[in-house]
C-alpha cells in the first residue's frame, strides 16, 4: 500500500503522467528550489525570479497555493516577483507545512511552482472523487455564463474525468475540473484522496 507521502508528492506536476499534464489548465511556466527555514521557507537568489512579473502568476509551494490563507496569494502583474516570493514563504498556510513533510521528511527538493492566474470568473469548477469505485461528483461552483450550459455538459464533464483516472495510480484522488462558457474543459488540478489513516499520520508528523 502507497504511504501518504508517496500520494501527496505522486501529484505533484512534473511526477503527473503526461496525457494528465496536456490537460492542464495552467501549468507551471517558473519552478525554483526552497528549502526550510525555522517554521517558514525561503529560497536562494534566482535569475527566474528577478524582475517585475509580466503577469498575473498563481504560486504554489509543492501542491498546495496559498488559498487557504484568507487570500489568493497572487503575484500581481507589474510587482517584483522576488520580494512577493519573499513574503509568501515566509508565511506558509498549515496546509502547506504538513504537505511540505513530504518533500522535507525524506531530503528531497521541494519546489516552488509559479503558474500564470486565470480569471475564474465565468468559469464553472466541479470536483470528482475517482477511485477503483469509480467517478463521483463531490461539488460544483457555477460561475457566469458557464452555468447556461452546465447541466447539459455535465456528461462530458464526468467523462473527463473518468479519462483523467485512467492515467492515475488506482487509489483515490480529487479532480478539479474548469468547464468555460465556450465549452472548453480542463483540468484544475490533481489531489490526493487522503485516507482518516493517512491525515492522522500527517498530524501526527
Amino acid at each position: 500500500m502507497i504511504d501518504v507521502y508517496k500520494k501527496i508528492r505522486s501529484v505533484e506536476f512534473d511526477k503527473l503522467p503526461e496525457p494528465v499534464q496536456q490537460v492542464y489548465l495552467a501549468p507551471p511556466v517558473i519552478s525554483i528550489p526552497v528549502e526550510q527555514d525555522d517554521v517558514a521557507f525561503k529560497t536562494h537568489f534566482s535569475a527566474k525570479l528577478e524582475g517585475n512579473a509580466t503577469e498575473a502568476y498563481m504560486p504554489k509551494l509543492g501542491i498546495k497555493s496559498w488559498r487557504g490563507s484568507g487570500s489568493l496569494g497572487l503575484i500581481y502583474q507589474g510587482v517584483k516577483i522576488s520580494s512577493v516570493v519573499a513574503l509568501l514563504l515566509k508565511n506558509p498556510t498549515k496546509a502547506q507545512s504538513i504537505s511540505a513533510q513530504a518533500w522535507l521528511k525524506f531530503k528531497l527538493p521541494l519546489m516552488l511552482y509559479l503558474s500564470p492566474y486565470v480569471d475564474f470568473s465565468q468559469i464553472t469548477e466541479v470536483r470528482f472523487l475517482v477511485n477503483q469505485k469509480g467517478t463521483s461528483r463531490i461539488s460544483s461552483c457555477l460561475r457566469g455564463q458557464s452555468m447556461e450550459s452546465f447541466q447539459l455538459v455535465l456528461p462530458k464533464i464526468t467523462d473527463f474525468a473518468n479519462k483523467i483516472a485512467l492515467h492515475l495510480p488506482d487509489y483515490s484522488h480529487i479532480l478539479d475540473i474548469a468547464y468555460f462558457p465556450d465549452g472548453n474543459i480542463r483540468l484544475v488540478e490533481v489531489n490526493p484522496g487522503l485516507t482518516p489513516k493517512d491525515l492522522k499520520i500527517l498530524q501526527v508528523a
